[in-house]
């Protein structure tokens, strides 16, 4: 017997995709949902005020969802007044055989087996949900009409690139002007995008001490004040600095500590200690830059000059172009917003439309043995996000290729 995660579940029996028509109750009465109702995220039963019509009956009351009809009793409800007030009982399996479950009270409430009104798409989608290798799409995907997977793709791209603009406002420091606040929202995200999911936090600490250091010592700092020699000199020497601050070097105490970072499973490219050198030449030489000069020249000039390698091992290429998309493009389209420079606006639009990241091999076989198509797709950090975040956690439910059989 396929049983479904719960998520999913929720998810059609709040948004009803299910056929209506026809539907019956385990003992044949028919039903008809006119409300499912609004989810109770505290004690009692799942859904509240739901409205459903069982044999041309109006009832008015609450839903209790259940993967298999017998949990009924194991959660021990039959002796719970709260759920009194239940109307039906909807369950993916009924396990009872067309016995109805007794609340508190000894009336008896009609059960509705859900997985027998699915359409045959999303019943597919149910069967595969817990092959272990595959999408629980797969299979599905080719049977997608090219323009709507066309369409999908440049709904995540959209959505990505909202989630990377919202994730650099909040980067922003508070009350701060837009110029010098600006420069301080793209260190930060310079620091935590080399600090990937597991130091993010530190390294967003260790960012504030970065801009402590510059701007106390070295106010007005732009390339031409500064040699090439001195530029690089202050790379070293505020690199030492943070890795004492950080923790990293033996028998100095900073103002962090080695237990603040994770270091497990970490590639030795992703060490912070490799990964903090980084981080300082590129914001060094990004602090150079003073903001007017991001409407004056193009945002990849500026890239370039600051990924000049002066660290060893300097950033490899793949993570540059990673934090020149998720930080970079994200925070010239916000200056363009906030200064009312459209030609910035266009500018990181441009770029972003000409994205090209590939993924990593072991996604992109994952979603080519799902059926998914050749195409430029492959190259986004929209997808890369979708899988990690979506299709990684089986969260199908809030997917436009899911909703899209769902909705056909």
């Amino acid at each position: 017997m396929d049983i479904i995660r719960e998520d999913f579940f929720h998810f059609l029996w709040q948004n009803l995709h299910f056929a209506q028509k026809g539907l019956r109750t385990t003992c044949g009465k028919p039903v008809h949902v006119i409300h499912p109702g609004y989810r109770n995220d505290g004690d009692g039963a799942d859904y509240r005020y739901s409205r459903i019509r069982v044999d041309g009956i109006l009832f008015c009351g609450d839903v209790e969802l259940h993967k298999t009809a017998s949990e009924w009793y194991r959660h021990g409800h039959q002796r719970d007044s709260r759920y009194e007030r239940v109307i039906l009982h909807v369950v993916v399996h009924d396990d009872l055989y067309k016995r109805n479950v007794a609340a508190s009270d000894g009336h008896r409430v009609p059960t509705l087996e859900l997985r027998s009104c699915l359409p045959p798409s999303l019943s597919r989608l149910w069967r595969k949900w817990h092959r272990p290798v595959s999408l629980p799409c797969s299979g599905l995907v080719p049977e997608l009409p090219a323009r709507t997977f066309d369409s999908i793709m440049g709904l995540w791209d959209k959505k990505y690139l909202r989630h990377r603009l919202n994730r650099m406002r909040d980067l922003f420091p508070a009350e701060t002007p837009i110029s010098a606040g600006w420069q301080v929202m793209v260190i930060r995200g310079i620091f935590q995008g080399l600090g990937y999911h597991k130091n993010q936090e530190p390294m967003l600490r260790l960012a504030g001490i970065f801009l402590d250091k510059v701007q106390h010592q070295e106010s007005g700092l732009t390339l031409q004040s500064l040699s090439p020699e001195r530029i690089q000199k202050k790379i070293r020497d505020i690199s030492q600095l943070l890795l004492v601050d950080a923790g990293l070097v033996a028998g100095r105490t900073g103002a962090m500590k080695r237990t603040d970072w994770d270091f497990s499973a970490s590639r030795p490219a992703n060490r912070p200690d490799v990964r903090i050198p980084q981080a300082v030449q590129l914001s060094i030489r990004l602090y150079c830059h003073p903001v007017s000069a991001w409407w004056k020249q193009p945002a990849s000039a500026l890239w370039e000059t600051a990924c000049e390698a002066e660290v060893y091992p300097a950033t490899g290429k793949q993570r540059r172009d990673i934090l020149f998309y998720n930080v970079i493009i994200p925070s010239v389209y916000l200056l363009g917003r906030w200064l009312h420079h459209r030609h910035l606006i266009r500018q990181a639009l441009l770029l972003w439309r000409k994205q090209r990241v590939p993924l990593p091999s072991n996604v992109k076989k994952i979603l080519q043995n799902g059926g998914f198509p050749p195409g430029n797709h492959y190259n986004r950090l929209a997808i890369l996000y979708h899988f990690k975040y979506f299709c990684s956690r089986k969260k199908c439910y809030e997917c436009n290729i899911m909703k899209y059989f769902v909705q056909t």
